[in-house]
């Protein structure tokens, strides 16, 4: 990422500043079982905020997910500066993505967390994922009873992978990879100095270290809780309404 002046501003994606309500002139980003949205309001003001803030987006989804968000935002005059990937298994610039951990071998890892799963929930995997493992389930159930499985299997899987549930979906990623890790390596010093919104579980461990972080009073109690301590902003509003409300207070 190119050193600038400017500060960072964080940006988790789905239900931050994805939304699934469509509104006239938004940038859609479609998905597997439907399409997300950014608001014209949104793209405007972030466009605002570019003389102050360097954007950074922090998700969970792999760069199939998110180019989307990268393309339709820059085509709107917004520059995306640097990207985590995966929930921090990849991080770097649009152009120049790495890995976390380069040693990852997702076709051993693949192969020995199948061999763990025998008799357990069918699942298929999502092959647009890079640098970590995405296993995607019938339903929610299924898939803590797989995260509950790799989690507990035997072999030390549990100490070098770190497994978490996403709705239908279970990560299995290296253990010290997630979003606060890759933003430190991607941002240094900086990482502490920035902005950031999120609602998700995934974002407790990243949104609480931030100089000014945000998010939305329907998010995680636990992170609601943590942002407050902070002296960080809880939006009441929701949706498109919510991440516009939170964006205007740093223009």
């Amino acid at each position: 990422m190119t050193s600038t002046s400017r500060r960072a501003l964080i940006l988790d994606l789905d239900f931050t500043l994805l939304h699934l309500e469509f509104v006239r002139g938004a940038i859609e980003v479609p998905g597997r079982t439907r399409s997300a949205w950014v608001a014209p309001r949104t793209v405007e003001t972030l466009s605002d905020l570019q003389a102050k803030f360097d954007l950074v987006l922090a998700t969970a989804r792999s760069y199939d997910g998110t180019k989307w968000v990268v393309d339709g935002l820059q085509n709107r005059g917004v520059e995306v500066a640097a990207l985590v990937l995966e929930d921090g298994a990849r991080f770097g610039t649009p152009q120049n993505l790495c890995a976390f951990e380069p040693g990852f071998n997702a076709e051993n890892w693949r192969a020995k967390l199948e061999k763990a799963n025998q008799g357990g929930p069918l699942f298929e995997w999502q092959l647009d994922f890079e640098n970590c493992l995405v296993a995607r389930c019938e339903n929610g159930e299924m898939s803590e009873i797989l995260r509950q499985k790799w989690t507990g299997a035997e072999g030390g899987e549990s100490a070098t992978l770190r497994f978490f549930r996403d709705g239908r979906k279970v990560y299995a990623l290296p253990a010290r990879a997630n979003k606060w890790s890759a933003l430190q390596r991607l941002l240094g010093a900086k990482a502490q100095l920035a902005a950031g919104v999120g609602d998700g579980e995934n974002d407790l461990v990243w949104l609480p270290r931030v100089a000014n972080p945000a998010t939305f009073a329907r998010a995680k109690p636990a992170l609601v809780e943590a942002v407050r301590v902070k002296n960080g902003f809880v939006s009441n509003l929701d949706g498109h309404e919510g991440i516009a409300d939170i964006l205007r207070r740093w223009l």
